[in-house]
């Protein structure tokens, strides 16, 4: 709580649209979940890993959450929306204030801890697979570019030398495989155990092939090995995508439905992306932009992601309008 009340000190806009909050109980009905404000939305949320224990990856990019805060965010979507699977949203049967729960990356914990929360719950997941570091154990893509960013000093000056435009914020995202290929080979490296220590184990075939036994767990496509969708060529963002489907049609459960690697619009891919993914057999697409998605029939949703941070009711009404209550 106190770091909400730091961030609306920080930013007056946001705290003069609280003021606006017409609660019975605070954080369980704000003003802007008055009826109608999610009756037509579908509010699709993602996480990338559940574990007591994060790796170091998980922990520096806030992409973990404890399974028993997990277990209450469960319980608080259950009770505040109507869950449904990808069969719904294939077939264009979403109910009213419908919501979606999705998962990234398949690290193993999320087969560990979040899946066995899922079954006793009853709620249908859907997880967006990157099956080169899950069957051929290859280096995790992402894992590999937020290490050389984050450990290896002299990469990021590499990577300008050589003519890339490398923001401050999110470096990893201007790594494309030539430059780092052309890194590793200049300085003699393969720190293929050093990415699997930053960025803990995967799930194996074992682990999809047990849950996809599970009624309520489907999987989706999230490209072969996480590349970074707008540095790749059209030829190359479609084998990828097709190498990870054939992969995944191995399984019952697995459904045409695709997220992007990174996920955030314009810098990590491209509108004209999306359409060449629904023409090659992608019934739906994924960003990771947080807000609810207000048209249901757009080809390309968003998704609001949770972390250990939402540990209350309040918490999580306050992600969910996060980016809608900024913008204002």
């Amino acid at each position: 709580m106190k770091a909400l009340k730091n961030y609306l000190k920080k930013y007056p806009r946001v705290r003069h649209c609280l003021k606006d909050i017409k609660a019975t109980t605070f954080g369980m009905h704000w003003g802007l979940v008055k009826k109608g404000s999610l009756e037509s939305a579908l509010t699709v949320f993602v996480y990338h890993d559940v574990s007591p224990e994060p790796a170091e990856f998980s922990r520096i990019y806030n992409l973990n959450v404890s399974p028993k805060v997990f277990d209450f965010q469960m319980r608080f979507i259950k009770d505040h929306f109507q869950v449904i699977g990808p069969d719904e949203l294939l077939n264009d049967r979403i109910p009213e204030r419908a919501a979606l729960i999705t998962f990234d990356d398949g690290l193993k914990g999320v087969f560990r801890f979040a899946v066995p929360v899922l079954a006793k719950h009853g709620i249908p997941a859907l997880f967006f697979l990157n099956m080169a570091p899950i069957i051929k154990k290859e280096i995790f893509w992402s894992g590999l570019i937020t290490y050389l960013c984050e450990k290896q000093k002299d990469f990021i000056s590499f990577m300008q030398a050589r003519g890339s435009v490398v923001s401050e914020k999110a470096p990893f995202l201007a790594c494309s495989r030539e430059v780092v290929q052309a890194y590793l080979e200049k300085t003699g490296l393969s720190l293929a155990d050093e990415v699997i220590a930053f960025v803990g184990d995967f799930a194996d075939e074992n682990d999809l092939m047990e849950s996809s036994e599970i009624d309520v767990i489907y999987y989706g496509n999230h490209l072969y090995n996480h590349d970074v969708a707008l540095l790749l060529a059209e030829e190359d963002l479609l084998r990828s995508y097709r190498n990870n489907e054939a992969a995944l049609q191995g399984y019952k459960n697995y459904r045409p439905l695709f997220s992007f690697p990174f996920g955030q619009p314009s810098t990590c891919f491209l509108s004209q992306q999306v359409d060449l993914l629904m023409q090659n057999g992608a019934k739906r697409v994924f960003s990771s932009w947080p807000v609810p998605n207000r048209d249901i029939s757009s080809p390309c949703l968003h998704r609001i992601a949770l972390t250990d941070f939402n540990d209350t009711q309040a918490k999580v009404w306050y992600q969910i309008f996060y980016q809608e209550l900024r913008s204002k």
